[in-house]
């Protein structure tokens, strides 16, 4: 008797484990926005619910897989600082410099420390020193074994030419 009790416990622990780490709730003001009418970057990253900021960067002289992640924007000051990094960003730019620097951010937020919904922006520098930046969707293709110079163009063509943010330089 006492063997089926464990058992049963056990399979109650797997199964609510389960139906926890699969919730697709969302607030009302992280559901992604309408393409046609975002006026700028902030307004398609929100605060609420905000836990963190990952930060990923493609790295030629790296063994590891890429992007390759470098660290988490994680204290209220840094997640200030990318926000009032993101408010200065209205300006739309057609991006056709020839870049350098790929970096993605992923916003992560969580409700009741369960990740919720994730956001990503590209984060680009071009050969004159000018950075843009773009809210984009991943996708596998963007995942590389290996990052060389000759990467850059298949990625750009993933997350597209247009539409991009002209933006200062970043906080991190």
């Amino acid at each position: 008797m006492k063997r089926l009790q464990i058992t049963l416990s056990l399979i109650a622990i797997i199964v609510l484990s389960a139906l926890g780490c699969t919730s697709t709730e969302q607030t009302t003001t992280n559901k992604p926005p309408d393409a046609a009418t975002s006026k700028s970057l902030l307004s398609q990253f929100p605060k609420e619910n905000l836990d963190s900021i990952g930060l990923h960067v493609y790295q030629a002289d790296s063994i590891k897989a890429q992007p390759e992640f470098m660290h988490f924007l994680m204290s209220e000051e840094e997640l200030q600082a990318i926000f009032s990094w993101l408010q200065k960003g209205v300006n739309k730019a057609a991006n056709s410099k020839k870049i350098k620097k790929i970096y993605w951010l992923q916003f992560e937020y969580e409700i009741d420390k369960r990740v919720v919904d994730r956001k990503y922006l590209a984060y680009v520098q071009d050969e004159n020193g000018q950075y843009y930046a773009k809210p984009f969707q991943v996708v596998k293709e963007l995942y590389l074994e290996k990052f060389t110079e000759e990467s850059i163009e298949p990625i750009l063509q993933i997350l597209g030419k247009d539409n991009w943010f002209v933006v200062e330089e970043a906080p991190f």
